[in-house]
């Protein structure tokens, strides 16, 4: 009964300090992220905010059928 409940205490220390961490670097990384803006996000995070070029007018009228006479 001891060594469990010595063994359940060690284990839960270290999954709880590996959180604490996870937590600690991520807010670190974000902190740094925030400072540098948009440049420092990830290429998938940076084309959600980024609009691409507007290219050239879309005329639809070419991909139509012709109407019949």
């Amino acid at each position: 009964m001891t060594f469990t409940a010595v063994f359940a205490f060690v284990v839960l220390s270290v999954l709880g300090l590996a959180v604490a961490l996870a937590v600690v670097y991520l807010a670190a990384w974000l902190g740094r992220s925030v400072r540098r803006g948009v440049a420092s996000l990830p290429r998938g995070m940076k084309s959600l905010l980024v609009e691409p070029p507007a290219g050239a007018a879309f005329n639809d009228s070419l991909d139509v059928w012709p109407m019949p006479e």
